[in-house]
């Protein structure tokens, strides 16, 4: 190619060049030909220079394929990095354009490249998406990982497969269910190791597509089911947690309930939870399912569910999974001081104690000083009293991890509990047990917990004994779910930079092409 002229003509830059090739090979049947049948000038964009956009101004020859049996008569000649045919920009240029789409979707992704010098709309970025080739798998990798991810949270999910050795993301399905997984198993055979969560539709689809293949349950959603499983039990021993004052230190605490003691007033939450409790039981006793449970009494699915699941009312009243305990609470001891110190100014004690690395929103202190202000009495001087949520926070948590004072009243609520004395070892034997992958002692462990005589653990042995296999493997091998679990984080990323906008298909080829 020869450059004759280069202008600059406002924020765009012009190459006008020709070619100086002789000869050129018939795209076609491949043969050589110098015969000129014409020639015409393409217009083609090229990345940017020095902020300005770039166009090539090329004239190019039209040559006639000597071949008769050719079932082209004409042909034009290609310049290879520069020129594709009926492509209107440089490989370059294209190639920047796909990554730049890839990582930031439509909209985000023509404000960087009108930014760039690059202009292009939108709906030609995704285009240029939909036009990458896709993945052809014919088998699939040794070690796979399949979690779920939601395409629209709590209605609909896809399932996203990795291949654990490499991280690469190799296929992306519509759905979680375990037929879909099986089809996609029994296409792409070879899997030998797959790493999976707990979801009994991922097993199943294992078991029929691939019934030799060894199937690994991630360890942290094992912790997770043991922390739920701790704190039910925490919850049913939630006498113990207030500590004794006094001579009550050295009084052991009952199990349960006085008989003797007053009973304290029951409040309209407790109240409504009895209510609903005892109409759930009523139908699903009489076989009622839980969707037809749910319109009977107006209810979403997944409440009916916990309350037929839930042996007493407090039972249903324990949220599902962990949240963290408030930071604010940990500020609390300071609050109060300054409280009774003559501060009640909520904007003043935020700022204080943004200073002392607090993170929380000035509505956060103003709600929790609120009770105080509308009792008119000072704040309370002793400390906060342990809760099941922070009591099980105490027996899962490393002990390295816990400070010294935390460390004493976990000890001091495990002296005056052995309930939850059990419970701490059997969650440190476990540990243990996850940590040093002895898998092998998990049926010893099992027996354990079913001695202890707690029925939330008794419900999680019932659990790990029907998937034992798979829980002994994610106790022993090396596999785990944690690449998975990372990229079904930077899916909800994609998913809100395509909001609105992105269909499945886009949204896969996404997931699977972008880096």
């Amino acid at each position: 190619m020869l450059v004759e002229e280069v202008t600059a003509d406002g924020g765009t830059m012009v190459l006008t060049a020709r070619t100086v090739t002789l000869e050129a090979s018939c795209p076609g049947c491949g043969e050589v030909s110098g015969r000129i049948h014409g020639g015409y000038r393409r217009r083609l964009a090229d990345l940017a220079v020095a902020g300005r956009e770039v166009v090539i101004d090329l004239a190019v020859r039209r040559f006639r394929c000597p071949a008769a049996a050719c079932g082209r008569r004409t042909f034009v000649e290609q310049i290879a990095g520069l020129t594709e045919r009926f492509a209107r920009r440089t490989p370059a240029l294209r190639l920047a354009l796909e990554r730049i789409a890839l990582a930031l979707a439509g909209r985000p992704a023509a404000r960087l490249a009108a930014h760039l010098s690059i202009p292009l709309s939108a709906n030609s970025l995704l285009r240029l998406i939909r036009r990458l080739p896709d993945k052809n798998l014919s088998a699939a990798p040794r070690v796979i990982g399949v979690d779920d991810f939601a395409l629209k949270k709590g209605h609909v999910y896809g399932t996203i497969i990795m291949d654990m050795e490499t991280g690469e993301r190799v296929d992306v399905l519509p759905d979680r269910t375990s037929q879909t997984l099986a089809a996609w198993l029994a296409d792409h055979p070879g899997a030998e190791i797959v790493c999976r969560d707990r979801a009994s539709a991922y097993a199943e689809a294992v078991r029929t597509a691939c019934p030799d293949a060894i199937q690994v349950a991630d360890r942290h959603h094992l912790w997770m089911n043991l922390c739920e499983a701790v704190e039910k039990c925490v919850a049913a021993h939630r006498g113990c947690l207030p500590e004794p004052a006094g001579e009550a230190a050295a009084t052991p605490v009952p199990d349960g309930p006085n008989p003797e003691a007053p009973a304290a007033p029951e409040g309209r939450r407790a109240i409504k939870r009895r209510e609903r409790h005892a109409a759930v039981h009523d139908l699903h006793d009489k076989g009622v399912q839980i969707q037809v449970i749910a319109e009977i009494l107006g209810l979403d699915r997944k409440t009916v569910r916990r309350y037929a699941h839930a042996a007493t009312p407090a039972d249903a009243s324990l949220a599902t999974g962990s949240r963290s305990y408030g930071q604010i609470h940990a500020y609390t001891p300071y609050l109060h001081k300054r409280w009774n110190e003559g501060c009640t100014d909520a904007a003043r004690l935020h700022a204080e104690i943004t200073e002392r690395g607090y993170l929380g929103s000035k509505r956060t202190v103003r709600r929790h000083l609120q009770q105080i202000r509308a009792d008119g009495t000072p704040a309370p001087d002793k400390p906060r009293e342990l809760t099941v949520r922070k009591a099980t926070w105490l027996i899962t948590t490393h002990p390295d991890k816990i400070s010294e004072s935390k460390g004493l009243k976990i000890k001091s609520l495990l002296a005056r509990c052995p309930e939850l004395a059990a419970v701490a070892d059997c969650v440190h034997a476990f540990a243990q047990m996850m940590t040093e992958r002895r898998g092998e002692e998990l049926g010893q462990w099992l027996t354990d917990i079913e001695n202890a005589g707690l029925a939330p653990l008794r419900s999680l042995a019932r659990g790990l004994r029907q998937d034992f296999d798979a829980v002994t493997a994610g106790l022993t091998l090396e596999w785990n779910s944690g690449p998975v679990e990372g990229n079904v984080n930077r899916v909800k990323r994609i998913k809100r930079d395509g909001y609105g906008r992105a269909g499945f298909d886009l949204l896969r080829r996404q997931i699977l092409l972008s880096d």
